[in-house]
């Protein structure tokens, strides 16, 4: 299960484990999954492929850097981004911090082992995906 939180201009999605001996497991979902888009559009196909993987199990990911999938993302731990299980997805909207300085919005994942993969609005064109269960892996979706 899912649960949306919008909380100081992040958007978080929690999943919850579904084995209740899973010593990773955590519950914060309340009923049904309806993620609804982003209030700037970002990611929307995304997030329609979210849904789709959400409502029917776990959300697994591939991430690559080219369009023929042969260059795998990297996580924050140097691992490739294949077929990695998603424990949360967050997205920080677009801000001007009290300085002045201009911020681009910014979507975090963050996997069942603690690692992390970070894309800035600016790289949307620069990744494409694959959505086990969702999407075809010999037609990779561009980020956009």
């Amino acid at each position: 299960m899912w649960r949306t939180l919008i909380e100081n201009g992040r958007y978080t999605l929690v999943h919850s484990y579904h084995k209740p001996t899973d010593a990773r497991a955590i519950d914060m979902s309340y009923g049904g999954i309806d993620i609804p888009p982003l209030e700037n559009s970002q990611y929307l196909q995304f997030f329609q492929d979210v849904n789709t993987a959400v409502n029917v199990g776990a959300l697994i990911v591939s991430i690559y850097m080219d369009a023929s999938g042969t260059i795998f993302a990297q996580d924050t731990s140097g691992n490739d981004v294949n077929l990695r299980t998603v424990k949360t997805t967050s997205y920080t909207y677009p801000y001007i911090d009290v300085s002045g300085g201009w911020h681009d919005g910014t979507f975090l994942f963050t996997f069942d082992d603690g690692s992390q993969f970070t894309n800035v609005d600016l790289n949307d064109s620069a990744y494409w995906y694959y959505i086990q269960g969702v999407s075809d892996m010999n037609n990779l979706l561009q980020w956009t």
